[in-house]
Order: C-alpha cells, then sequence, then structure tokens
C-alpha cells in the first residue's frame, strides 16, 4: 500500500462529498454541509487551511433514508455496525488508522466523510442538558469500547476499557440513538445536534434555521443552512475569526492506497 499525502486524502474526501450531494439532490434527500466544513465553506470557499476532514448533517427522517438507499460506489459505515453513532461513506480501496482505535476488534476503514443525524428537541434547557449529559456518557463509554485495554500502562484505565466491553458497542450505539430520538424531528419546532461537543455548545435551533440554501465548497456548490451565521455563531461564536494557531486542531491519522491486488 501506498500512503496517502493530505491533499490527497481531501481530494478523495471531496470526490465522497460530491457523490453523496448528488445523490441526494437526485432522490430528494436534505442534506447541509456542517460544523468545520460549513465554517469552510462561509470563510474560507473550501477547507479550513488546517483541516482535513468534511462532515454534513441531515434531518433523522433524510439520515435514515440514504442509510437505506444509497447504492453509490462509495461504502456506508452504519451505526448498526457498533463502531460509531453517527455514519461515515468511504472509498473501499483506501485505507485510514485513526489514533486510539482498537483494530485488532475493528476493521479499518477507508478516506470518509462524516454523515451526523439532526433530531427534533424542546426548547427546554434543563431536558437538553440531561439528554446532552446522558449522550456524553454513552458516547464516552462507545469510544472506551473501542480502544486497546491496554493502551495504558495504568490499570485502572485498562479496567475502564473493560466495562465497556462487556456492554458492547453495539448496545451503547442503539442507547445513544435512543437517547437523541427522544423527540420525533417532524413534530419538533427546535432541532439539535445531539453529540459531544469541544465547545460544550448543547443548544436547540429553530427549525427554520435548516431551511435549504447554497455555498461553494472547494469550487462545488452543495447545501448549506439558510441559518447558517446562527448556526456558526451558536457552535464558534465570532466565527469569522481566525482562531490562534494553539488552537488549530488536526485529526491524528493515516491513510494509504490499497494495492490492484488488494481491491479484487
Amino acid at each position: 500500500m501506498r500512503k496517502l499525502s493530505l491533499d490527497e486524502c481531501k481530494k478523495i474526501s471531496l470526490d465522497i462529498l460530491i457523490d453523496i450531494a448528488d445523490f441526494c439532490d437526485k432522490n430528494d434527500i436534505t442534506y447541509f454541509l456542517s460544523v468545520g466544513t460549513l465554517l469552510g465553506c462561509i470563510r474560507h470557499k473550501g477547507f479550513i487551511p488546517w483541516d482535513d476532514d468534511i462532515d454534513i448533517m441531515m434531518p433523522r427522517p433524510d439520515y435514515k433514508r440514504l442509510l437505506n438507499e444509497y447504492n453509490g460506489k462509495y461504502k456506508l459505515l452504519k451505526p448498526s455496525e457498533g463502531l460509531l453513532y453517527y455514519a461515515k461513506a468511504y472509498d473501499p480501496n483506501t485505507v485510514k488508522y485513526e489514533a486510539d482505535t482498537d483494530y485488532k476488534k475493528n476493521k479499518a476503514i477507508g478516506v470518509d466523510i462524516d454523515i451526523f443525524p439532526l433530531d427534533g428537541i424542546v426548547d427546554d434547557q434543563e431536558v437538553i442538558d440531561k439528554l446532552y449529559k446522558r449522550a456524553c456518557f454513552l458516547e464516552t463509554l462507545l469510544r472506551l469500547s473501542n480502544q486497546p485495554i491496554f493502551l495504558r500502562k495504568n490499570p485502572i484505565k485498562c479496567v475502564n476499557r473493560i466495562i465497556p466491553r462487556i456492554i458492547g458497542s453495539k448496545n451503547l450505539v442503539k442507547m445513544i440513538e435512543k437517547n437523541a430520538q427522544t423527540y420525533d424531528y417532524d413534530e419538533s419546532d427546535y432541532v439539535i445536534r445531539m453529540r459531544w461537543s469541544p465547545n460544550g455548545f448543547t443548544g436547540a435551533l429553530p427549525k427554520s434555521v435548516y431551511n435549504k440554501a447554497y455555498g461553494e465548497f472547494e469550487g462545488h456548490r452543495f447545501c448549506i443552512p439558510e441559518g447558517y451565521d446562527e448556526f456558526l455563531t451558536a457552535f464558534f461564536g465570532d466565527y469569522m475569526t481566525m482562531p490562534p494557531e494553539d488552537k488549530r486542531v488536526v485529526h491524528d491519522f493515516e491513510c494509504y492506497i490499497k494495492d490492484e491486488n488488494e481491491n479484487s
């Protein structure tokens, strides 16, 4: 296998996004660029210079349709497989190794994009905080269940990895999805991206924020939330100001392209 450069990984992930977006457009499935990808679209008209991945988000009903109906050239990693509580679309001709994932327990996938569901919620911060804390706790257990047990020498931390494995990653994913779907999307006036957030953003946004609009990303036209300013402000604050260099997060992974005989 040949190791891929960061630019090659970006090109592959962009191709995946183009394919998924095209499938969604042709099948009346709603999607939006999300978080860092949305920020890149608005601030840079492409990738954030130090960023290396692509995120999209979808209303839960559309998310379910994509997982059930997509039949393109890329592969889907679904939550039901137990590695993650959200989906990924990936290139099966590549292999991606991420830090802190146990590849003896889990099969490596390829260069990918992340696909997150949007769920309904009530405009009640006490309820949101309760669901969010549960989501964070369950996600932490899921992450531990997919890490090597003996990643560190500390025996207490090793035990912390054994307990989630006893529960089982697939059971943890089911609990995360049940928690996220406490309120029906179609019947809700507010929407939330129910996942752990590095900046602690747990707020609900009006569903009107997620009306369709369009933006440019790497020379292509993609769907973005009409209320992108409200979304990005809630998530990043003053999002048009570049963060200091020590806050520019780069993900820890290595990607390879498979040899021809590995794809046959």
